[in-house]
């Protein structure tokens, strides 16, 4: 997907760090902090950046891979972590995999850079490819894992008086990036010059660019209190998030609301008079929007147990939607996860959401996504036939599941994204209770419609919601928003945030692995 850009020349960044240990916690994350800071001292276009701390599992670095160009339209990807030869470093696989063309001149130099400090720089399979879609295409990188190594292998060699011994391998990047018809990178000479022919220099920059350099070059370094203070205010805060005050996202994490956008009804109090209001004449209107259910064919449901299930019956049903962009087949290792952080035995069922048109991006070929979207904000003019059609499907899957035997008490709804979107609609409005419903990294469509739907069955459904405090895709205001209304509806809802992006936690799936169990409070 091409994607939008606030201005012209702004580079869509995504940083990924491979760690197992990092990603559950048990240590620090460096290789992120340190990509970020090098990238905001060395380059002057305003950055975009989305972040992926996830760990060495190749499954997981596709899927994020995939996500960041496919769906988000990052022009670069730089990884740090899982190139070596152990046999859980999988990062150049899963490179690999992902790509359309390879680019093996980076990875030769940084071995070549490396090789001047250690001996062991041979050991690095570090690689560098295209991933191309029909209207955008991005530059992969992997990098070293440890800080200083990342900077070293992206400025290069220099001698004590700042002479360029051995070229990094960022000077070269910026002219990649316009081959493959990404933004124009201009880059801090005196931490990294960009080489380009003479044909493809452009003019000198403006005044615009050397302001907004001056600004981020102090920001990064925390030399200026106000450039702090006003990137901090620009940038809405979860209050929910039990990030720290260094870890606080920027400006570009998180967007906020467009200034002078009038309040809808779904940030109304669900208790008062305003609220029932609109959704009494809401639920009025319902006969415009009655769905018509086309059950999902047979090839369009993927069936996945645990590789290690150990009974032949598994304990738990799961019924779970993806996210728009993907397919069924980008949660199949889910069962795996699960059981990897002690959670139950669990048999997965997968449908795939219809390929349509986005309102949103008419020109752009149809993705697989269970609702229209129309905005700039996922919950602007939301499609309501759309979320009811998939909703009703959703359902009229888990009756079958009964028919077939299964009992509905062991089935759970849940999803990611669009798909945990999906499951909170369906959740308010089941007919019977599910044992459970999960929705990661998603929010509470047609919000201000709850109060007059919400079926008695809902309130005996115990409902688990988690967000990314840095969540790039849905805004996590908007995520908290309809977390406070489903919150004081039902009485077994339960909303949490992480400190990550639009992914996956090893901490959040340890909360989920143990409200699969029913241990979670």
């Amino acid at each position: 997907m091409k994607p939008p850009r606030s201005t012209e020349n702004e580079l869509i960044l995504g940083l990924v760090s491979v760690s197992d240990r990092a990603s559950r916690g048990i240590y620090d994350d460096e290789g992120i902090p340190s990509l970020e800071a090098w990238c905001r001292k060395a380059m002057i276009n305003p950055l975009k950046i989305h972040k992926r701390l996830i760990p060495d599992e190749q499954f997981t670095i596709e899927k994020t891979l995939r996500e960041l160009v496919d769906i988000i339209g990052c022009d670069l990807i730089l990884t740090t972590g899982g190139t070596g030869p152990a046999r859980r470093d999988v990062t150049p696989e899963a490179t690999l995999a992902v790509a359309t063309r390879e680019m093996p001149g980076f990875g030769e130099q940084m071995r070549a850079i490396s090789g001047h400090f250690v001996p062991t720089a041979i050991l690095s399979r570090q690689v560098a490819v295209l991933r191309e879609t029909p209207d955008h295409a991005a530059l992969i990188i992997n990098l070293p894992g440890r800080p200083k190594a990342i900077a070293e292998t992206l400025e290069g060699l220099k001698d004590e008086s700042g002479k360029s011994l051995v070229n990094g391998i960022f000077a070269a990047v910026p002219y990649c990036i316009d081959l493959i018809g990404g933004p124009y990178i201009e880059t801090r000479d005196e931490v990294c010059k960009a080489f380009r022919p003479k044909n493809a220099i452009r003019p000198n920059k403006t005044e615009e660019n050397k302001a907004t350099s001056t600004v981020e070059a102090k920001t990064a370094t925390g030399t200026s209190a106000e450039a702090t203070t006003a990137r901090s205010a620009a940038a809405p805060h979860d209050t929910i998030s039990r990030a720290s005050s260094s870890d606080a996202p920027s400006a570009t994490h998180v967007a906020a609301k467009p200034a002078g956008t009038p309040n809808t009804t779904s940030g109304l109090h669900p208790a008062s008079a305003e609220a029932r209001a609109a959704a009494t004449a809401a639920h009025a209107d319902r006969k415009d929007t009655k769905p018509a259910v086309e059950p999902f064919a047979a090839s369009d449901i993927l069936i996945v147990r645990a590789r290690r299930a150990t009974t032949p019956i598994p304990e738990k049903t799961v019924v779970w939607l993806h996210g728009m962009g993907v397919d069924n087949s980008d949660f199949a290792s889910f069962a795996d996860e699960v059981r990897e952080f002690g959670g139950p035995d669990i048999r997965l069922v997968l449908p795939n959401a219809p390929l349509r048109t986005l309102s949103k991006f008419p020109a752009y070929p149809p993705v697989r996504a269970w609702f229209d979207l129309r905005g700039d904000q996922i919950d602007d003019r939301e499609d309501e036939l759309g979320l009811r059609t998939s909703a009703a499907r959703v359902m009229a899957l888990i009756e079958s599941l009964e028919r077939q035997g299964v009992e509905r008490r062991s089935i759970f709804l849940g999803g990611f994204s669009q798909g945990a979107a999906v499951s909170l609609y369906a959740a308010a409005r089941l007919d019977r209770p599910l044992a459970g419903v999960i929705a990661l990294s998603g929010y509470v469509p047609l919000a201000h419609k709850l109060q007059a739907e919400l079926t008695e069955a809902a309130r005996e459904t115990p409902i688990f919601m988690a967000h990314g405090a840095f969540d790039s895709v849905i805004n996590p205001l908007i995520a908290r928003r309809g977390a406070q209304v489903m919150k004081e509806m039902l009485p077994h809802f339960s909303f949490n945030v992480y400190d990550m992006d639009h992914a996956l936690d090893g901490e959040e799936m340890h909360d989920v692995a143990m409200f699969l169990k029913g241990r979670y409070n």
